[in-house]
């Protein structure tokens, strides 16, 4: 199967089986007060909701299973399930050990924290996340685009304590402590450093 037909194919239809089993994080919970509203449930050009789309991608690009970490009321997620956190004015960190936490008792052996607010990642750049990471059995594996890091980024379940113990910096300051370790993975999409931090940032925004 291609990485096109991973774009095209939905996660009930991708059957894809990854040679390291991972799982997703998916970073929901912001109340989004710079973009005017929680970026978790802003509208795509196509109608799809930011968490739609990205709980879709990590799941058809192997993520199993896909967590998504959402504020309190929020509408759970079309695909993998929803953890509800205390407060959504809490720092991202908080939000990763929160979905780590739900995986400590599985077979998972590494997971992607992927942040709602890069919707526009493509699964085949996911993709290649995770094949870089059978691949190689790095720490961590980043993508890149024209030389920038971006995002979803893997981590090693051998992280996780790191994740779940740094003091300051978040999940940053743990892929800066890896320094050499951190593999990158170079792809052809502009998504994996596509922030939506305002409506100016969409496609078309002002």
């Amino acid at each position: 199967m291609t990485a096109e037909d991973l774009e095209d194919r939905g996660p009930g239809g991708s059957e894809r089986t990854p040679a390291r089993p991972f799982a997703c994080v998916v970073l929901a919970a912001g109340a989004g007060s710079r973009f005017g509203g929680p970026k978790a449930d802003a509208l795509l050009p196509s109608g799809e909701r930011f968490l739609d789309a990205v709980t879709r991608a990590a799941a058809a690009a192997g993520a199993e299973p896909v967590i998504a970490v959402v504020r309190p009321g929020a509408a759970p997620p079309a695909w993998g399930r929803a953890v509800v956190t205390a407060s959504a004015r809490g720092e991202q960190i908080a939000s990763a050990r929160l979905g780590l936490a739900q995986l400590a008792g599985t077979s998972v052996q590494a997971a992607l924290l992927w942040p709602v607010d890069h919707p526009f990642v493509l699964v085949k750049s996911a993709a290649a996340v995770a094949d870089a990471y059978a691949r190689t059995g790095a720490p961590i594996v980043v993508p890149t685009y024209a030389g920038r890091r971006g995002h979803p980024v893997m981590f090693d379940r051998g992280t996780w304590l790191d994740l779940m113990t740094v003091e300051s910096g978040g999940a940053r300051a743990v892929v800066r402590a890896y320094g050499p370790r951190v593999h990158e993975v170079p792809v052809l999409d502009a998504g994996v450093t596509q922030d939506i931090d305002t409506p100016s940032d969409m496609p078309g925004g002002g």
